[in-house]
C-alpha cells in the first residue's frame, strides 16, 4: 500500500509540474486527478500519458549495455565507438568533479535533494550508450561517413564547426520550443525539467523517447560534411561529441559569470556563447532561454529573459 500510495503522489506531483511548466493559468482540481488548462476552456481535453513520472530506471545491466556494441565487431570496427563512448563518460565525469571540488563541494551550497541526485546517476549515461548503438548502424549503413582518410580530418573539422552553427544551432532552437507543447512537455521534456537546481550532469539527464529527438536535432552536424563533401572521420564525431557534452555540461553548472565579455550588451559573447546563468533562466522560467549555446536564437526571436542567480550569503561551510 505504501509502495502504490508513493507512486499515485508522483504522478500527481509531475502533472501539476507539467501544467505549471507551460500554463500559469492551470487549477488542479480538488482530488488531484485531473488538470484543467487553456484546451480544457476551449472544450478541447487532450490527454497525455507520462513515461516517466513514476519509474524509476534498473541500471542492473548499464555494464552489459555499455560493451554490447562489441557484439558487432564482425560487421563494423568496433574501437572507434568504445574510444568515444569513454571519452564522453570521462568529460562528463571531470566536469561533475570540477563542479563539486571548485564550485559546490559537498552540495553544501545548493543543498540538492537525495531524489534528484539518485534520479540523475541512474539516467547521465543513457543518452551515451544510446548513441553507441546509433554509431554502429550509421557505421554500417554509411562506413565513408567515420573511416575518411586522415588526411581529411581539418577540413571534416571545419565543416562539422559550421554545420552546427548554421544548422544545429536554430534546428535545436525549434525542436526546444516544440519539446515546451503541454503534450510534450509531460510526455518527454519534463522530467529534464524536474532538476530546478541543476548539475553537470543534468545535461544529459532526458526521457528516453527524448534521446531520439537529439539524435535527429544534432546528427546533421557530423552528417550534413559527409553528404556534402562525401567525408568525415571518426575522430571529428567523437571531438564533437565530447567537446558538445563538456560544454552542455558548463551550461548546467549552476555558477554566475560576473565578466562584462558575456553581460554587456555591447559584447559579441553575450550573443554568440552562453552562460551558466543564462540556461538557469530557461529551468526557473520555464518559457524564456531556449537557445543551445547561443543566445542570439532568444534574442531574435523575443524569448530571452534575463536571469541573475542569487549571491550566496551564507558562511563556508568551515566556518559553520
Amino acid at each position: 500500500f505504501t509502495f502504490l500510495k508513493g507512486r499515485f503522489i508522483g504522478v500527481i506531483k509531475f502533472c501539476s509540474l507539467s501544467a505549471m511548466c507551460i500554463n500559469p493559468d492551470h487549477k488542479l482540481r480538488d482530488n488531484g486527478a485531473e488538470i484543467s488548462t487553456r484546451h480544457e476552456k476551449l472544450g478541447r481535453q487532450i490527454v497525455v500519458e507520462s513515461t516517466h513520472s513514476a519509474k524509476e530506471r534498473n541500471t542492473k545491466y548499464d555494464l552489459l549495455l555499455f560493451l554490447g556494441p562489441a557484439l558487432f565487431a564482425f560487421f563494423t570496427p568496433i574501437y572507434p565507438i568504445f574510444i568515444i563512448g569513454c571519452a564522453r563518460i570521462l568529460s562528463t565525469r571531470t566536469m561533475l568533479s570540477l563542479h563539486y571540488m571548485c564550485v559546490d563541494k559537498d552540495n553544501y551550497d545548493n543543498k540538492l535533494s537525495s531524489k534528484q541526485l539518485k534520479r540523475e546517476k541512474d539516467d547521465y549515461l543513457v543518452g551515451t550508450m544510446l548513441h553507441m548503438y546509433a554509431q554502429i548502424a550509421l557505421q554500417i549503413i554509411f562506413p565513408g561517413m567515420f573511416f575518411t582518410d586522415n588526411s581529411a580530418i581539418y577540413s571534416c573539422a571545419v565543416y562539422t564547426f559550421w554545420s552546427h552553427v548554421l544548422v544545429v544551432e536554430p534546428l535545436y532552437y525549434v525542436a526546444h520550443r516544440w519539446l515546451h507543447f503541454p503534450q510534450n512537455m509531460k510526455a518527454m521534456h519534463g522530467f529534464h525539467h524536474l532538476s530546478i537546481k541543476t548539475l553537470p550532469s543534468t545535461s544529459l539527464v532526458q526521457n528516453f523517447h527524448e534521446h531520439f529527438v537529439y539524435i535527429a536535432t544534432f546528427g546533421p552536424a557530423f552528417l550534413l560534411p559527409f553528404l556534402i563533401s562525401g567525408k568525415q572521420h571518426w575522430a571529428v564525431v567523437g571531438a564533437y561529441l565530447v567537446i558538445f557534452d563538456a560544454v552542455n555540461a558548463y551550461g548546467h553548472m549552476n555558477i554566475r559569470i560576473n565578466n562584462w565579455l558575456f553581460n554587456s550588451k555591447w559584447s559579441p559573447l553575450r550573443y554568440l556563447f552562453y552562460t551558466p546563468e543564462f540556461h538557469l533562466g530557461h529551468h526557473a522560467y520555464f518559457r524564456a532561454n531556449y537557445a543551445l549555446f547561443m543566445p542570439f536564437w532568444d534574442f531574435a526571436f523575443g524569448t530571452h529573459r534575463e536571469y541573475k542567480k542569487k549571491e550566496d550569503t551564507t558562511l563556508p561551510s568551515d566556518q559553520q
